[in-house]
């Protein structure tokens, strides 16, 4: 068993980007907003004149954890595993695994891109692994 996303009307788009390898965000044409987790309007000035736009998928380490204990019967032998938070060059923050790197060898301040993992047949996770264009 594995924890699988259910898109709903507000987070269809988020999750079918992912699908097709974008990491979308909700942008807000009134004052130029850019963040994530949806939100039915922008969380900075509340206008609902929202877009969804591709990110680069470029950011940083800003925190991270290891999870040494299952907080949910899905996640049972699966621990430890490392969640991040990762501040993207759009200035929005979003959380998620860190692949293809040892957890030891996470970093607060580490280059890291997107990348994306399929955990289950049509669903899609955007996930982070270190920056192939740094040392």
């Amino acid at each position: 068993m594995r924890i699988v996303p259910k898109p709903d009307d507000l987070t269809a788009p988020y999750w079918e980007g992912a699908r097709q390898g974008k990491l979308l965000l909700q942008h807000c044409g009134h004052c130029g907003n850019t963040w994530h987790p949806p939100t039915p309007i922008c969380n900075r000035c509340q206008s609902d004149a929202i877009a969804w736009r591709a990110s680069a998928g470029r950011g940083v380490v800003y925190s991270h954890t290891i999870i040494q204990h299952a907080t949910h019967v899905a996640m049972q032998g699966r621990t430890p595993y490392l969640v991040a938070q990762v501040e993207l060059e759009e200035g929005t923050r979003v959380v998620a695994n860190i692949l293809d790197c040892p957890m030891e060898a996470v970093r607060i301040g580490m280059p890291v891109e997107v990348t994306f993992e399929e955990v289950a047949p049509g669903v899609v996770l955007p996930q982070f692994r270190p920056r192939r264009d740094t040392p």
